[in-house]
């Protein structure tokens, strides 16, 4: 359906937007670059060329180059800093001024390079493969044609621009779903019967060429595969962290760990029985939003550019209450069922005696399912 604010021919609410196919998008690349080699016969300029005279011109200044190169990380890093900072209100409202102007200023120079990029023949020839896929795509409800000729295609380009450029859009992102919505359909029951019996056989489960598959059914393939080697796994995880995407992602890197760390005979995780713990004080930022640890690679003692005073790579971060908790609660999901009763049994004890010894706490038998030494000195105080 149409967006209700979008002008649009009388009577049209909806367009249907067929999956691009193998051919689709070979068309489109054919068009691509037979429309790109004629722009540039005609002097028409490539992205590069531009760019350089906007350089020289002094339109497009270091500045942009540096805002356009690093403002996703550094608003990344003030969205952190913001959630941080929970207890201190004058800070947060400073730090949302800085993500506000860096935003601001991103726009603004997202809004230069593109200004530049449609003077070249690479958007030219994008421009016009684009309009060329979408005739091919784009039908009415009833299943016609949205534009049949030339002259429906050239009505719609002229007084509904807007609208034709909304379905690019639409047509080009493929009706992606959020990967939330994906990875619960992998991990589904009824379709891990369906993946099981036939996925050695795609085009027998989606109907389709695996040419012709479009980007929901590679994210589908790409998680059935990730939670196949969950579930295929030594010592798979338990239900309820395969059904939580945050205890499964930690769960994932957490084998990770263990198999890079294999060779040194580590374990940085529980097994069945091991107790899981972190150290939830805080972290030191890894995150460098100036350039300087980039631009150090590589190079030897003396050698290294220091990081900028507004940069804070390097510097400790207290975790908040907040983010202490939610990170307890993330190493508390990586422990099995059987570890969890455990220490579910043990906080009610304490809770019930309020101070408790651990020799006193944990048995024999509790220590050894946990992994601990079942030998227990006595201190004399």
């Amino acid at each position: 359906m149409l967006p209700k604010d979008m002008e649009a021919p009388e009577g049209l609410d909806y367009v249907v937007l067929k999956d691009l196919t193998l051919d689709d998008r070979n068309h489109y690349l054919f068009i691509r670059d037979l429309e790109e080699h004629k722009a540039r016969m005609e002097g028409v300029p490539t992205e590069g060329e531009i760019m350089q005279k906007a350089r020289e011109s002094g339109y497009w200044t270091a500045d942009d180059e540096d805002v356009d190169e690093r403002a996703d990380e550094h608003i990344a890093f003030l969205e952190a800093e913001f959630k941080a900072r929970a207890k201190f209100k004058s800070r947060q409202n400073i730090i949302k001024l800085q993500i506000k102007d860096s935003k601001a200023k991103q726009d603004y120079v997202n809004q230069k390079r593109n200004n530049l990029k449609q003077q070249t023949c690479e958007y030219l020839a994008h421009e016009i493969a684009s309009f060329m896929l979408l005739r091919r795509v784009a039908l009415r409800p009833d299943g016609t044609p949205l534009m049949p000729d030339d002259s429906t295609y050239l009505d719609l380009k002229e007084n509904y621009l807007l609208l034709v450029f909304y379905l690019i859009y639409e047509m080009m992102g493929e009706g992606a779903l959020e990967t939330v919505e994906i990875r619960e359909i992998a991990r589904s029951t009824e379709w891990r019967l369906t993946w099981g019996l036939a996925r050695e056989n795609l085009p027998s489960i989606f109907g389709r060429t695996v040419g012709d598959l479009n980007i929901n059914h590679k994210m589908l393939i790409y998680w059935s595969r990730v939670y196949d080697s969950a579930f295929e796994s030594a010592e798979p995880p338990d239900a309820d962290v395969i059904d939580d995407d945050d205890l499964f992602d930690d769960w994932l890197a957490t084998r990770d760990l263990e198999r890079n760390d294999s060779h040194h005979n580590k374990r940085t995780s529980a097994d069945h029985h091991n107790e899981q713990g972190h150290v939830l004080d805080g972290e030191y930022i890894e995150k460098c939003v100036c350039g300087s640890k980039k631009r150090n690679i590589g190079k030897g003692l003396g050698e290294k550019t220091p990081h900028a005073e507004h940069c804070s790579y390097g510097i400790w971060r207290s975790f908040s209450k907040e983010e202490k908790e939610e990170r307890a609660r993330r190493v508390y999901g990586r422990n099995s069922t059987t570890v969890r009763k455990i220490l579910d049994s043990e906080q009610d004890r304490v809770l019930q005696k309020g101070e408790i010894e651990e020799q006193d706490l944990r048995g024999k038998k509790t220590r050894s399912m946990l992994g601990m030494s079942t030998n227990v000195t006595s201190v004399k105080r």
